[in-house]
């Protein structure tokens, strides 16, 4: 469940046109047909009304209350596969904003289901999920044999779901969306991005976030925390003190004492400089040996082969690790047992270094076309005039802000003149694609400690249908407010005003 901390931007938009009156009714909805390869088991459908909907993802309440909607239930399978994939579409029965939006999953989860169907509703859109057949349990051991379940969880589902849905919602209102947004998180987050790769005409704008993608490269770094804390115990107190200093070392370089580091990257510190000293809170063995300020050291820089090469990336400093550290990350875990090792009973506390690099390189090698994100061809969705709208917190203690990075600058020398995604006449990314990175701020705005931004679909409609391109996102949380900065761009405090104040910063 995500922070209730975190102040939310509320569903604000203006309707595209008031329902029109229902050409079918929600009882009698069937379904025209099913995508490609597929066909249908059965489908059910329901009014359902004054429904309220508790653990919602995306308003300050945390609660959705009073939505009345259409609940289809669908399942459809491919061929003789077996499979067996639920869709839901929930439908207003009054207030549709004439759009249509997809939600994605979290771990494991192909979707999310009612908490993220409830904030779509409450939007006035017509919104759908998928489990891509594999369930809800957020395990993958009993489909990662299954060819056909991989591909649907990957990319398949996602884009069938898409197409259940828009066709759904156009018999309901006798009229088609006239746009359709994604949005989602994490998982639902590396859904957006394959969406805008491989199925690119699906969505006219999309809102994805700490995006899950490089999944081959991702799934194994979860890991090497785990592995330097397995290696040298770091007592949750040391970790915990190492990481208060570093944000208090480098707190004052954007220029305002407001607790946060606001550029990792500028940060220097090294843990060795508190070798020797006393944490407080520990109960014993208080002192910071050279061995632990080493392994939190390590664990920032991220993994490394034998001779010091970094193949992926560390976590930033201030980054809370109390829950990466002291266990295995269970997707992460999952992953290994199930794909990697092949052995469901595999135990990760015999993870050895020389096996993790063998783990990580068969990892890569096995699973890097179908399950990692080599592809940073955007140029068909850019043509369709499509939106990608990102932010990603620094502080992120599940994926590296800087995997969001890399993809961007991948995209950026796609989009350069002699670039293999040059449209005609050129391209600026920022066109149509937008990145914001969030000082502070935790995995999906979860955890962190600083101001985060949500629910940015409001952003996005402004940027896909009146062309208003977001230069800052609005975030509050923590008793502060701040706009955060297009990347690369970061904040600097004025010199002036409350540090607490989005007035106060600006942008360089």
């Amino acid at each position: 469940m995500l922070s209730k901390n975190v102040g939310l931007v509320g569903f604000t938009l203006a309707r595209v046109s008031l329902a029109a009156p229902q050409a079918t009714k929600c009882a009698s909805l069937s379904l025209d047909g099913t995508p490609p390869g597929t066909s249908l088991i059965n489908i059910t459908s329901t009014e359902r009304y004054h429904v309220t909907v508790e653990n919602t993802l995306f308003n300050s309440t945390g609660t959705v209350s009073d939505i009345s909607f259409c609940d289809v239930q669908l399942y459809l399978t491919h061929g003789d596969a077996g499979d067996e994939v639920r869709i839901a579409v929930w439908l207003p029965l009054e207030g549709w904003n004439g759009r249509f939006m997809g939600t994605g999953g979290g771990g494991f989860n192909a979707g999310l289901f009612d908490p993220a169907l409830a904030d779509g509703i409450q939007g006035g859109f017509a919104a759908a999920a998928t489990d891509a057949g594999v369930g809800l349990a957020n395990d993958p051991g009993p489909w990662a044999d299954s060819k056909q379940l991989v591909t649907n969880f990957v990319h398949l589902s996602v884009h069938e779901m898409t197409i259940v849905g828009k066709a759904l919602t156009a018999k309901f209102y006798d009229q088609k969306p006239a746009y359709s947004y994604w949005h989602g998180c994490s998982q639902g987050g590396r859904q957006g991005y394959v969406e805008a790769v491989q199925y690119p005409n699906d969505y006219d704008g999309i809102s994805a976030h700490a995006p899950a993608i490089n999944w081959d490269r991702l799934m194994p770094g979860f890991l090497w925390p785990y592995l330097k804390n397995l290696e040298t115990p770091l007592p949750a107190c040391k970790f915990i003190a190492m990481t208060a200093a570093s944000i208090s070392a480098c707190d004052l370089l954007d220029g305002g004492a407001d607790g946060l580091i606001g550029h990792p990257p500028d940060c220097k510190f090294d843990a060795q400089t508190l070798v020797g000293t006393e944490v407080q809170d520990c109960v014993s063995d208080k002192r910071i040996t050279k061995e632990e300020a080493k392994a939190w050291n390590s664990i920032l820089l991220g993994p490394q082969t034998p001779d010091g090469k970094r193949f992926w990336y560390g976590m930033e400093p201030g980054t809370d690790l109390s829950f990466v550290v002291p266990a295995p990350f269970q997707p992460a875990e999952s992953w290994l047992q199930d794909f990697i090792m092949d052995d469901p009973e595999f135990n990760s506390s015999s993870l050895t270094y020389k096996t993790y690099l063998s783990a990580f390189a068969t990892s890569v090698a096995k699973f890097g076309k179908t399950w990692g994100s080599t592809d940073a061809d955007l140029s068909p969705f850019q043509r369709r005039g499509g939106k990608l709208l990102t932010f990603h917190g620094w502080a992120d203690q599940s994926i590296p802000a800087k995997s969001t990075i890399e993809y961007w600058e991948r995209v950026r020398q796609a989009f350069r003149p002699g670039g293999t995604s040059v449209p005609p006449g050129g391209s600026n990314v920022d066109d149509f694609y937008r990145l914001f990175m969030a000082p502070g701020v935790g995995h999906c705005a979860n955890f962190g400690y600083g101001p985060g931004p949500l629910y940015l679909v409001d952003a996005l409609v402004q940027w896909v249908e009146h062309g208003k391109a977001p230069e800052t996102l609005f975030a509050a949380g923590f008793g502060q407010t701040r706009n955060l900065c297009l990347h690369p761009r970061k904040s600097k405090y004025k010199g002036r005003g409350k540090v607490e104040d989005a007035s106060s910063w600006t942008c360089v």
